[in-house]
């Protein structure tokens, strides 16, 4: 079965619903119209009845009327169902109830990005959670078309405006995005994938415990830069991306054309305002300019890969700080010494402390042991002053996260 075939969306049964409705009623009068004329091509056929033998009726009140209510009926149906299955679809959830994102569809690429400022290729959403869609494309581009069949979703995306869908899913998997608007030469590789994972999975990916240092490849794949350059030499939209470092290229400036050489000066440039100079042989207005939209880390890595420096994806610590501030810990523990509900976290390692311990005070000190001990099972050890409402973190804290999060007490 295709993936989503049978509709996963929370209003894809109305929309198929609709899509019978109208499917059946077209079919129930094609049968209608093509019998009638088969009828009549049997009844009336030469062999059978002699033309000055045929009555010529010149009007049927019954027929007439039946012909005429009918129809209306049938259409008044389609006009209901239809409106029905639309009024769901454009009924906005409220922004505070819903996971806002922004899509941005450029030629040839779809980029989404979140309330925190993640940026991602593909749209993971969680299941079951109304997502809300607020779509553009930059004002120098085309129409597109954001489709996702398996939700049974479409909206436009027109040059300067801002657009608006949602969809609520309602089965886990991988789900095509689809340009559904002729764009242009590379409009057939439109291509991205709405990503439905579970609440758990999908806070792992918009707050990674563990953060990924992006490659050059996978800043191209968010950008959509590889809907129109290659990296094995083949022309497509722009130029290709192979061993394009301090080569001569001819280029057209100010209606000028010249020959420069692609340093790093020109690469920074060709990126952050790609029509100052126009590559012999392409055309302007097609590429999106990327001033602000690359940090300088990213730049960096861009520009290594164009060099031919090889960077092999790196993954760094976990972050304590993320491991805390995740699972709610400093909602109850401050950083800068003031007392909330539970101790601060400020010089707490190797603080002398005081603990209740099976109903007797007694002094320990807070070493790498205890707090281990504190954060898996935090009732065994009552800091005086303070009562056991702390929840329990083992089988919830992975012993990698409780290590970040010790290590990040003793910084």
């Amino acid at each position: 079965m295709i993936e989503g075939i049978e509709g996963v969306s929370s209003f894809a049964g109305e929309i198929d619903y609709a899509f019978w409705v109208v499917n059946l009623i077209c079919l129930f009068l094609f049968v209608v119209t093509i019998g009638a004329m088969f009828l009549f091509i049997y009844q009336y056929n030469e062999k059978k009845s002699k033309p000055e033998d045929t009555k010529n009726i010149k009007h049927n009140t019954p027929l007439e009327i039946a012909w005429t209510i009918i129809p209306t009926i049938l259409m008044m149906v389609i006009f209901y169902i239809g409106l029905d299955a639309l009024k769901i679809q454009r009924t906005m959830p409220a922004d505070d109830k819903s996971i806002v994102v922004k899509v941005l569809g450029q030629k040839w690429s779809w980029s989404f990005e979140y309330s925190n400022g993640k940026k991602s290729s593909k749209l993971i959403v969680p299941i079951n959670k109304d997502v809300k869609l607020l779509m553009e494309t930059p004002i120098n581009d085309v129409l597109h078309a954001f489709f996702v069949p398996a939700f049974r979703i479409k909206e436009d995306l027109v040059p300067g405006q801002v657009t608006r869908l949602w969809f609520n899913a309602q089965k886990e998997g991988t789900y095509d995005i689809l340009c559904a608007e002729f764009c242009g030469t590379r409009h057939s590789y439109m291509r991205s994938s709405v990503v439905v994972v579970s609440s758990e999975k999908f806070q792992d990916f918009l707050y990674p415990k563990v953060e990924v240092v992006k490659t050059a490849e996978d800043i191209f794949s968010e950008l959509g830069c590889i809907g129109c350059h290659s990296t094995d030499g083949s022309i497509l939209v722009g130029p290709s991306f192979k061993d394009i470092y301090n080569k001569e290229v001819k280029v057209t400036t100010n209606g000028k054309t010249r020959t420069i050489i692609r340093d790093e000066k020109y690469l920074i440039k060709a990126i952050n305002d790609p029509d100052a100079d126009i590559v012999d042989g392409y055309f302007q207005g097609v590429m999106p300019p990327f001033k602000g939209s690359l940090t300088e880390k990213d730049m960096k890595t861009v520009i290594n890969y164009f060099k031919g420096i090889k960077e092999e994806p790196k993954v760094n610590k976990i972050s304590g700080k993320e491991v805390a501030d995740i699972n709610g810990c400093t909602g109850c523990h401050s950083i800068d010494g003031s007392v909330l509900v539970g101790p601060t976290f400020k010089g707490i390692y190797n603080r002398t402390t005081k603990i209740n311990v099976n109903g007797s005070i007694k002094e320990i000190i807070a070493d790498d042991e205890y707090l281990r001990a504190a954060i898996i099972d935090p009732a065994k050890h009552i800091v005086d002053g303070f009562s056991n409402i702390m929840p329990p973190f083992k089988d919830v804290l992975k012993d990698e996260e409780v290590e970040a999060i010790i290590q990040y007490l003793k910084e």
